[in-house]
């Protein structure tokens, strides 16, 4: 597929995020993915279930109904499904239940304290290609989490979050005036992951490492390098140091970008925000918290819809941009995700093209 060619927004065959574990208690939670209406629900054994949102009766959503023991029940007509979307009660008439009262359901996997959902074919569904995020799993950074809905293009949020340069301008709190005339920046491409690497140096100790910042030092060494793991996923390593080198016990700060597709021209962003040092520390928890929404929220995600309201599409290398160097990592993973995207069409295509040979 070439670049400026757009045939459909999504990579159906990933996992996507679909609720923090700590998120989904005993009621059913609606969520929608990639255009689809899903609802969330936990069995008895907290086991969670993903079923399209719509009963086949009336199409009323079941998220609007409630969950009962191992099931979730309809709130217009009673009607009882198990987590393998087959009707199990008719509360109606003689207890019939017709072949065509079933659902579709979707894997779940669980990841990093992540609920995830895969969107395409059931039998591709493979855990292996779960997102990495080793410290997210582990125990050597504090954590805290966070989500908004952006009124934007998820390839609108990738641009963002892998072209760090507009940090200085947007951000205050993460840098400071002069931050992109001291930075080196370099983008690499390793198979379908893009990173971005920015190198500042005598960079002013930033409002974000001034929480962590235990020094006299009033100037170091910053690194921010930002991966993308196609199709939504993203971290950032964060790390600021007086040596030449930022060291792995130095003050660092990670953050997980995970984006899933709402619709085209909506996102669920969750985000998780983690430290290496001031363990235990509430007040840094809490400001930390607040400091990572407030920055996505009231910073990044009125300028992303801002640049969408001048846009006539999603596609935005219909509009020939005008590019400079910090915008090549962006640009990669476009390139990327078109092409994954354009050999997923082709095979599902061809595969159609197969039954029809062997039906005819």
């Amino acid at each position: 597929m070439q670049v400026g060619e757009y045939i459909v927004p999504y990579l159906k065959n990933a996992w996507y995020a679909a609720s923090w574990e700590q998120d989904l208690g005993a009621a059913p939670v609606a969520v929608t993915m990639l255009d689809e209406p899903i609802v969330l629900f936990r069995d008895t054994g907290g086991k969670v279930n993903a079923l399209q949102d719509t009963c086949p009766h009336r199409f009323a959503p079941l998220s609007r109904g409630q969950v009962r023991g191992d099931v979730i029940v309809c709130g217009y007509h009673g009607l009882e499904f198990a987590g393998n979307g087959l009707c199990v009660r008719n509360p109606h008439g003689k207890g019939v239940i017709p072949n065509a009262l079933h659902i579709r359901t979707y894997p779940v996997a669980h990841h990093c304290g992540m609920i995830w959902v895969w969107m395409g074919r059931p039998d591709r569904a493979d855990p292996a290609l779960l997102p990495s995020f080793p410290d997210l799993a582990g125990d050597r950074f504090t954590w805290v989490h966070g989500q908004l809905d952006v009124a934007a293009n998820y390839e609108l949020i990738i641009d963002n979050l892998l072209d760090l340069s507009h940090v200085e301008f947007l951000h205050p709190f993460l840098a400071s005036p002069g931050n992109s005339e001291r930075t080196r920046y370099r983008a690499e491409q390793r198979g379908d992951q893009v990173s971005a690497y920015y190198d500042v140096e005598n960079e002013p100790i930033s409002g974000l490492f001034q929480l962590l910042w235990t020094g006299d030092a009033q100037v170091a060494n910053l690194i921010a390098y930002m991966h993308w793991q196609a199709p939504t996923n993203l971290s950032l390593d964060n790390g600021m140091s007086t040596s030449a080198v930022v060291g792995e016990d130095d003050p660092r700060v990670q953050v997980i970008h995970l984006l899933t597709p709402q619709s085209e021209g909506k996102t669920r962003y969750f985000w998780a925000a983690g430290r290496n040092c001031a363990h235990g520390n509430d007040q840094i928890s809490q400001m930390l918290r607040f400091g990572t929404q407030n920055a996505f929220e009231n910073e990044d995600e009125p300028m992303i819809q801002a640049v969408r309201s001048r846009m006539h599409s999603n596609d935005l290398f219909a509009h020939k941009p005008a590019l400079i160097a910090t915008d090549e990592a962006g640009v990669r993973a476009r390139r990327v995700l078109a092409r994954l995207i354009a050999e997923e069409q082709a095979g599902e295509l061809e595969a159609r093209r197969a039954r029809d040979v062997l039906e005819a």
